[in-house]
């Protein structure tokens, strides 16, 4: 049974791993450094568990509901992981984004969950262990132990830290530790509010407000990230030349040369990491700042300029716009689903 409980809930979560890792649509972080983190979660949170056992254990502490869903569980558990963050995330160079804050906090929750999870496995599947023991009916085993693994695989660390990874990734990128301490504390009130909703009837709308939450502020990190400020920035280059060009009467076939490589630059969005930075270097040292500092014709004139920007964006990647966003929502659902189903027939 132990070792049903414990590699059913390892897969687990680190199926989630797994998804973050393809959730991270610019540039994928080191998938050594995520294992590597991930483990060091997991040996902290047994650590840190052993210490709270022994604590409880020796001075036999007892509490109020309010200070143990607050202070005892929301205020250490994410002092925690904020320790673990800190030791093993932020001195990385692969740490260059804002999105990578949410990647390493939510490697940071998934191996927190681990043995929180085999606690709650061990909980409810020791009745029908001993049944299937007795009866020789091991099905009804398997049936409550893939229930609570399913029921906790994605469980509320991995929504509280979303929060928690945001004040993460815009601390480090903007160089301002101090963000740390709001995040930390926004994330103990969630996790507090968690579990007190947890003893009433409201906490399926919690998790829902919640969990929409997490959504907006995904996609508005994501912008935030050098895919979408490269595009933005590109854009209004674009438009600026062609206000230029048609300011000083430029043939019409070279506005309509630019306007069609304005229409184009969506279909960078195809691109990630290491391939986008270099076909923006490309294509940011090629264009020219103004029209009118350039000649016309000549060896380095604009067109040769504009026509090797529209050979670049001509390449076949054409799927732009709600496409993307499309996209971006069956990586995530495709192999979410392929590893849930992996899971369920391994149980």
């Amino acid at each position: 049974m132990i070792g049903d409980i414990i590699v059913t809930n390892i897969l687990a979560s680190a199926c989630l791993v797994l998804l973050v890792y393809f959730f991270d649509i610019n540039e994928k972080e080191p998938p050594w450094t995520l294992v590597k983190v991930y483990i060091c979660a997991i040996l902290l949170t047994f650590v840190f568990g052993k210490l709270k056992q022994f604590l409880f254990a020796r001075f036999d502490w007892h509490f109020s509901v309010l200070f143990e869903n607050y202070v005892v569980a929301g205020l250490f558990e994410e002092a925690l992981k904020l320790v673990i963050v800190l030791i093993f995330v932020w001195h990385l160079k692969s740490f260059n984004e804002e999105i990578d804050g949410i990647v390493y906090y939510l490697v940071v929750a998934a191996g927190f969950t681990v043995l929180e999870n085999i606690g709650y496995s061990y909980q409810f599947v020791l009745r029908p262990f001993v049944f299937g023991i007795q009866t020789g009916q091991m099905g009804i085993y398997k049936k409550a132990l893939h229930d609570i693994v399913v029921l906790r695989a994605v469980s509320g660390h991995i929504f509280i830290n979303v929060v928690s990874g945001v004040f993460l990734g815009f601390a480090k990128r903007k160089h301002k530790w101090w963000l740390l301490v709001p995040g930390l504390i926004v994330s103990v009130l969630i996790h507090g509010t968690w579990n007190q909703m947890g003893y009433t009837r409201y906490l399926g709308y919690f998790v829902l407000v919640l969990f929409i939450i997490d959504v907006v502020l995904f996609i508005w990190v994501v912008r935030k990230s050098f895919y979408f400020k490269f595009l933005r920035r590109l854009k209004c280059r674009m438009k600026s030349l062609i206000h230029e060009a048609k300011k000083i009467n430029l043939k019409q076939d070279v506005i309509l040369l630019m306007e069609g490589i304005s229409g184009k630059l969506e279909c960078l969005r195809r691109l990630e990491g290491d391939e986008l930075k270099k076909q923006a270097m490309v294509i940011t040292e090629t264009l020219p700042r103004h029209v009118d500092t350039i000649f016309y014709e000549g060896k380095s004139g604009l067109i040769e300029k504009l026509l090797k920007i529209n050979g670049i964006l001509s390449l076949d990647r054409k799927k732009t716009g709600t496409m993307f966003w499309f996209l971006l929502f069956l990586k995530f659902l495709i192999p979410g689903f392929f590893v849930l189903t992996v899971l369920i027939h391994l149980m």
